[in-house]
């Protein structure tokens, strides 16, 4: 067996069923092995490297296994850099196979040399370079351990070409997996018993509590969990972004997001009347905290944090008790615990207060949902969007437009649904190749992408990519011809003084036909409900060119920039 055939099989060890990647000229050894494992593992063509790490992200976020891609030397890596950078600091277990040129070739300027070890060192939890094929298996199971256990995140191999196709007999070979690292997180951990003790006596004697839960709480699949004891309890449940979908929005205990983009305002009241607030899988970062400024400062406030990651406890605020260890498992010790402490709550006061700052929340945004106004406003699409999604589904979304409309009017109805958005760098051109591998993750869901014109711009050729794939996936563009999310902010805080913001007027729907998509351009309120029921009424992909109101025309709901805006007198 030569190296690339191992690497192939310790995949197969390890249930890889699909891998995302570019051929290149140091790939041909691998592809060989890749399609003798055909149909064992699959192999994806992308368009681009980039584009093939977010599918492998989406993949590992969705399928909880680990998503692998690969790509050829030179140009390659460097083109994998942004989505591998995401994916380790957004604790998403991707694993990056490089095909390097020979070692022989080291230092003689030999075409696309590039250290790949050095490159993604500072963004990935372990780069490494393979010198000997005798090491293959022994490097598979250390990389898949080292993705899927504490906190997970990026893996980078680079095979030379000497391993590629080094030959080693079949009986030198260890071909065995670490299964319990073929999906995460891998080997879980309990809080300690004094911590939860402590933990649950807080709970028990506060007077309004509430849970935070956050991106670690859905990779750590604690979404029954955490259900559990609010709903023993009677604690209300707000999530930051990347915690979307944690909880059904129409669960009658769900506040809605939290944090600077999209807020819900009730949501944030609650935060501040709370006397013990619960952090789970939450880093406390500037987004979720609106730069460190909720909760303020009470010194009668407790605050829970529990997080895999030791070195994110107390790392922003002064935590009242830090909890290492894995959300599931915690938050189920919890209930268990807490139940055995106390009896089910049944006085419903706090929550129904709760509820009606919410159900007027929710009345309030009625004649934006409705407005016919055309360019059409963002949440007017969402909510279009809302009435017709099925209670599977997954939404996916760019940074930029659809980010602060999505997080703040989008209905998750529970059932394994999920909001999927690259929260780390806020990097752009993620949504449409995010819903190949969302889709090989999550067969049984409805795909919808929303991006805006500057996503669509990084992205657009992957458009072929679902076209030959079939991808059933709703993709929603939010063209208002501009980087709205920039120009807004040169509005508030350079005096209008605006620079490189604006694209020429164009026909994108065109180009989605070109690559053989079905593709709609809309317009009006009518054509928006006409597009949408015959979207969702085919299973393939489909491109709805949508003319929307820009960040400019209407301030969209950012705290920091309403805010600002206040101060301004720049309302809109």
């Amino acid at each position: 067996m030569n190296g690339a055939q191992i690497l192939v099989e310790m995949l197969k060890a390890y249930r890889v069923e699909w891998v995302f990647g570019v051929p290149g000229d140091t790939s041909l050894p691998l592809y060989e092995a890749l399609h003798s494992a055909f149909p064992a593992i699959r192999h994806i063509l992308a368009r681009d490297e980039r584009s093939a790490t977010f599918m492998a992200d989406a993949y590992a976020r969705l399928a909880h296994k680990p998503g692998l891609c690969e790509c050829p030397s030179g140009a390659g890596p460097l083109y994998s850099v942004p989505g591998i950078a995401e994916a380790n600091a957004s604790s998403i277990p991707v694993i990056l196979i490089t095909s390097d040129i020979a070692l022989a070739g080291e230092g003689k300027q030999t075409i696309t040399e590039l250290d790949c070890q050095k490159l993604f060192d500072s963004i990935t939890k372990w780069s490494t370079v393979l010198k000997n094929v005798a090491k293959v298996p022994e490097v598979v199971r250390r990389a898949f351990r080292i993705a899927t256990t504490g906190r997970p995140g990026a893996i980078h191999l680079a095979f030379p070409k000497e391993v590629m196709t080094g030959e080693l007999a079949d009986d030198g070979v260890d071909l065995y997996a670490e299964t319990e690292c073929a999906a995460y997180p891998a080997y879980r951990t309990r809080g300690a018993r004094g911590e939860l003790e402590k933990t649950a006596d807080d709970l028990i004697g506060a007077r309004r509590p509430m849970i935070i839960a956050g991106g670690g709480a859905n990779h750590s699949q604690a979404a029954k969990a955490i259900a559990d004891l609010a709903e023993w309890l009677l604690i209300p449940v707000a999530t930051t972004i990347s915690g979307q979908g944690l909880i059904a929005d129409d669960h009658p205990l769900a506040l809605g997001v939290i944090g600077d983009n999209g807020f819900h305002p009730h949501a944030h009241q609650a935060i501040e009347e709370s006397d013990v607030l619960l952090y789970v899988g939450c880093k406390m970062g500037s987004v979720s905290t609106i730069n460190w400024t909720m909760p303020s400062r009470k010194p009668d406030r407790k605050i829970i944090q529990i997080d895999l990651n030791p070195e994110t406890l107390g790392n922003n605020f002064k935590n009242t008790l830090s909890v290492a260890g894995d959300a599931r498992l915690i938050m189920e010790d919890l209930s268990v615990l807490i139940r055995s402490k106390t009896p089910r709550r049944t006085d419903t006061a706090r929550i129904d207060v709760l509820n009606r700052e919410r159900a007027r929340f929710w009345e309030a945004a009625e004649s934006e949902f409705v407005s016919e106004k055309t360019p059409l406003k963002p949440q007017r699409i969402i909510a279009a969007l809302n009435k017709r999604m099925p209670d599977v589904s997954i939404v996916i979304a760019d940074a930029g437009t659809p980010t602060p409309y999505t997080t703040r009017y989008l209905k998750l109805r529970g059932n394994g649904s999920r909001f999927l958005i690259p929260r780390a760098y806020g990097g752009l051109g993620y949504a449409i190749p995010a819903v190949v591998g969302a889709h090989l993750a999550r067969p049984d869901a409805r795909l919808i992408g929303l991006f805006g014109d500057g996503s669509l711009g990084m992205s657009a050729g992957e458009l072929e990519t679902l076209v030959r794939l079939n991808i059933p996936a709703v993709l929603i563009h939010f063209n208002n011809s501009m980087f709205g999310w920039i120009k807004c902010l040169q509005k508030l805080h350079s005096d209008e003084k605006y620079l490189s913001v604006d694209f020429t007027p164009g026909r994108p729907a065109l180009v989605a036909r070109g690559f053989g998509m079905k593709a709609l351009e809309i317009q009006t309120a009518a054509e928006l409900e006409r597009g949408l029921d015959e979207a969702f009424a085919q299973n393939g992909p489909i491109f709805l060119d949508v003319v929307s109101e820009t960040e400019v025309d209407q301030l969209p709901p950012v705290y920091t920039w309403q805010r600002a805006a206040e101060k301004l007198g720049k309302s809109r």
